[in-house]
Formats: structure tokens, sequence, C-alpha cells
């Protein structure tokens, strides 16, 4: 789809910093938006430029404006091609698009040409073209409403009420601008080196039950693109057991529907990195990746692929998608905290306040959380609740006695090595957000 084909060129060109302040702004509807956007500029150059053709060159303005579309078609599907892309399929768009062009240039030749006497056929043929343009309407926008409804399938999570985030509530982030794939779960194949493994096949290996909370490395300060759940599936380490892996291979390079990549230190592997097949003792939805997506602790949610076919090994890295786009390689979880109750501009009243959140330093764990009300002078601990995992967020709570005033209440956590979360404030990119989440309470 060209549109498509053509946002993706548009997200390799845009600096970082206009990128980050888009997603800002535009949140869940930045996919959409730059679909539908991409959409309109495409018809409105094609309209300029048939305007231009007509005026220049009217003799030869249907074969030239062929020729043009043609042209712009390879561009943008050579520049912004995905490796799940089809080459025949770009070749069948350009087909279609130079050839409609052709066809519509025919049609008003000809409606032009009649005479009175011809009124009976002008009107048959200028009928048919009318149905034709109407059918192949309705059949572009019925594509992109569910391009665009499944765009919208991209969503932040709720904040933290319960250990594990149902899966209605899990934060969903896609690249896929046109919609995420659908794939059947009977003709899947997780291709390996030597060999390939059915649906059927993969789950009938031994599977390890871990619970890990999934955090975006574009959730900013205080956001809610995290989420905590219980994952199942084979361990990695006995998927590569199936194949051979090359003596001098260092990498595992993955594959996804979607044309996504990534790639993952071997040495990193340990029994805890998983192929899951289940989420929260279901199988995988769609939008978290069936049939089976990694899981690899201590890693933000753009080094675990969803919808993956392949694994290959390499003595190089091949660095990633997003790396690719400007994201960090070894995205590492940082130690974040967050401050769910009371919600920032709260009106309380004045006595016992209740604070509570959650903390996370993906496989460092949490030993401590701490808040402050006056600016930073000083630091009240937190209580911590029992952990969950040591992959897991933790809970954490704290009750005050605050007099009436305005409060403006911050939060930072300190790891399992005893390292206290920086304040200094960083953007997500390119290795995700710094700073301390601070909410203001008004008290009466």
């Amino acid at each position: 789809m060209l549109p498509e084909q053509a946002g993706n060129v548009l997200l390799r060109i845009l600096p970082l910093p206009v990128f980050e302040n888009l997603l800002k702004t535009l949140g869940v509807l930045a996919r959409p938006l730059l679909l539908a956007g991409a959409s309109v500029v495409i018809i409105a150059i094609y309209g300029v430029a048939a305007l231009l053709l007509a005026r220049l060159w009217p003799r030869f303005y249907g074969v030239v404006l062929a020729a043009l579309a043609a042209l712009a078609t390879i561009v943008i599907a050579l520049v912004g091609m995905l490796p799940s892309d089809s080459t025949v399929g770009v070749i069948i768009e350009v087909i279609v698009l130079s050839g409609t062009v052709l066809l519509v240039d025919r049609f008003t030749r000809e409606l032009s040409l009649f005479t009175a006497v011809d009124n009976d056929r002008r009107v048959l043929l200028r009928n048919l073209f009318y149905g034709s343009v109407g059918l192949a309407l309705v059949g572009i926008a019925y594509a992109n409403v569910r391009r665009l409804t499944t765009a919208l399938a991209m969503r932040e999570g709720t904040h933290a009420d319960t250990e594990i985030t149902n899966v209605n509530d899990f934060y969903v982030v896609s690249k896929n601008l046109g919609g995420d794939p659908a794939v059947d779960g009977s003709s899947w194949r997780l291709n390996l080196p030597t060999r390939s493994l059915s649906y059927s096949q993969l789950l009938a290996m031994p599977a390890q039950q871990l619970e890990l909370t999934l955090e975006c490395i574009s959730n900013d300060i205080g956001g809610t693109l995290i989420s905590n759940g219980i994952w199942k599936g084979p361990r990695v380490s006995d998927i590569l057991a199936l194949t051979s892996v090359p003596p001098d291979a260092v990498w595992m390079l993955m594959e996804s529907t979607d044309g996504y990549t990534e790639s993952f230190r071997i040495q990193e592997l340990t029994p805890d990195h998983l192929l899951a097949t289940h989420l929260n003792g279901a199988p995988l939805t769609a939008p978290h990746g069936f049939p089976a997506r990694f899981i690899f602790p201590g890693h933000y949610g753009m080094k675990q692929p969803k919808w993956v076919t392949r694994i290959r090994f390499s003595a190089n890295d091949q660095p990633g998608y997003w790396e690719n786009n400007g994201w960090d390689e070894r995205a590492i979880v940082k130690t974040m905290s967050r401050i769910d109750r009371p919600a920032d501009s709260a009106a309380l009243s004045a006595g016992s306040v209740a604070f509570a959140g959650i903390a996370f330093a993906g496989a460092r764990r949490i030993s401590g959380v701490e808040l402050s009300w006056d600016r930073g002078a000083t630091w009240r601990p937190a209580a911590l609740q029992p952990e969950f995992s040591p992959y897991a967020w933790r809970f954490w709570q704290l009750s005050a006695s605050l007099s009436a005033g305005q409060y403006q209440v911050s939060v930072r956590a300190r790891d399992g090595e005893g390292t206290v979360q920086t304040s200094k404030p960083a953007p997500t990119l390119p290795n995700g957000a710094d700073g301390y989440h601070t909410i203001t309470i008004d008290l009466a």
C-alpha cells in the first residue's frame, strides 16, 4: 500500500527529536494520522501533477502521468520496503496505479469526443465508469478503515491496581502504520537454520512460566507504557538446542512476520529467556504477538519481538529495526518509579494522605522507594510490598499527615544494586527516559 510505504519513508527521514515530539503530542493517534496524512499528500501531489501535465503536454498527458505514477511508486516502495514485503506485490501495485491512470485518461477522452447522436452510448460508458470508480473507492475505503482501526489498537496501559495486568489493559506498541499482521497458527512456522517448528510442535515442548513486567522504551516519566503479566513458553536455550549453532556465532538474529528484526548476544541468554506462547494463562492474542514472541528479562520491549518467524546466527551484529532508526542497541531497562495514587492535581482534605505506586528496574530488582514533598530537601522511605518476581514491578505505599496547602510530591527508587534513580531529566530517545515522577496535590 503506497500510503503505508510513504509513511515508513517519512519515519526514516524524520529527525529523532521531531519523531519523539510527535509521539508525545499525538499518542495513539500518531500512526493512523500519519497513514491518513500520507494518503492526503499523495492525492494532492497527484492532482497538482495532473494539472501541470495537462497544460505542458496535453497530447501525451495520460502516458506521462502514468509513467510518473509508476516511477514514484517504485522509488517509494524501494526506500520504504521491509524484508517481509513482496516484490510481486510492488510490481502489481505499479501496474494497477499506472494502468488506472491510463484507463481514466482514455475514458475522459472518449466521453469528450461523443456527439449528441452518441448520447445513449456516452451515458452508458459514463455510468460504467462512475460505477467502477465507486466500487474501487469502496474497496479502498474498506481496506483503509480496517488498517486505521488496527492502527488505533495501539494503546497505553493502565495504572497498576493489581499485580497482574489484564490482557485487555496491557499496553500495545507497534511500528506498523497499516495495521499488525494476523498470523494463521496452522500454517505458521518457526524457521531455524537446520529445521522448522510448527505451532503444535512448539506447544509440545517443555514450557516455563515467568512473571515479567514489560516496558516500552518510549515510556515517559509517569507514563503507562508498562504492564505486568505471566508469560509461558519454551526456553530459548531449548529452541537453540534443536538446531546447529555455528561455533563462531556471537549474535542471534530474529525476524518477524511484519518485517521487524532484532539481534541478541547468545552469551547473554539465560534459562529465563523464553519464546512465549501464552500470556496470563491463555494463548497470545494477535496484538501481543501470536503465535510466539520473545521475552528477554531486563530489556525494553523493542528487544522482544512479536510474531517471530525466523532465528539465524551471525558472528557480527546486524542492528534491528528500531536501532536503525536511532534507538539504543542494548535497550537495558532504566530504574523508574511512578505515583499512581493520588492522581496529579487532586484536591484532598488535609490530614492523612495515602500515596501508592510502582517501581521497576528490570532484572536489577527494587530495594527501596522514597518520597519527597519539600522539593527534595528530605526524603521519606515508603513501605515495599513483597516482591512478586525478580523481573516484575514492585508496589510501594506511604501514608503521611500533611497540613493544608499545595504540595509537589516526587518519587525515586533504588535498584537492587543500591543505585538511586537519577534525577536529571532525559527524553525517551535514544535509550529511555530519566527523571523523577512528580505530581501536584492541593489540601484544604
